[in-house]
């Protein structure tokens, strides 16, 4: 057994969803870690879990099924964040509602920024473009329509909607993203500030 491999206790009878689990938890850690998808093995993976590689193959396929499903797990985690945020805040209207979205996804970003940085800073292996419609980018660009639409329910315009909603999360991540890269710590104030000053002009378009 090489040295530093620690193996994992074998799962019990049904527990293979945790075991999945563990998976990609150890996964997402080591492509943030890297910062390039293609810098991370399968066996490096193993390792982390403390299994044997073949043992991956029963819930992947291969690397790119596992970077696949660990992106996919990190939208789906802030899309619904995003629209249990929107839920809390609706009674309040939507136009409120969309500033209090606009807020979270901020938050998400900034108290999250290993799962953010997968979502958007992991440098990938490209893959073929009739692939894109697939990719889960597009759930979180429809939280974005589904709620500009609704601040619009008396004018709907739904390519409109569409480019204002694009607009508006392009800006979002740029103030989140800019706010990262600076070598000190983010001001959340500031930000706060930021991401309501945008939902005052795209809500005044």
């Amino acid at each position: 057994m090489a040295e530093g491999f620690k193996r994992r206790t074998p799962s019990q009878w049904g527990e293979g969803g945790a075991l999945k689990a563990e998976i990609l938890a150890a996964a997402g850690r080591l492509l943030a870690a890297a910062g390039r998808e293609d810098a991370v093995s399968l066996r490096a993976v193993a390792r982390e879990v403390g299994i044997s590689a073949p043992s991956i193959y029963l819930h992947f396929k291969d690397r790119s099924d596992l970077v696949a499903a660990v992106t996919q797990e990190a939208y789906e985690t802030l899309v619904a964040d995003l629209r249990a945020t929107w839920d809390r805040a609706e009674a309040a209207g939507p136009p409120a509602a969309l500033r209090a979205m606009a807020q979270r996804y901020c938050g998400f970003a900034l108290e999250n920024q290993t799962r953010y940085r997968l979502m958007f800073g992991l440098e990938r292996v490209a893959a073929p473009r009739e692939h894109s419609p697939q990719h889960p980018v597009w759930l979180l660009s429809g939280v974005w329509q589904d709620a500009v639409a609704a601040c619009r329910s008396a004018d709907p315009c739904g390519e409109r909607d569409r480019k204002d909603a694009l607009l508006l999360w392009s800006a979002l991540h740029g103030i989140v993203a800019i706010s990262m890269a600076l070598p000190f710590e983010a001001d959340r104030e500031v930000i706060a500030r930021r991401a309501d000053d945008l939902l005052d002009r795209v809500m005044a378009g």
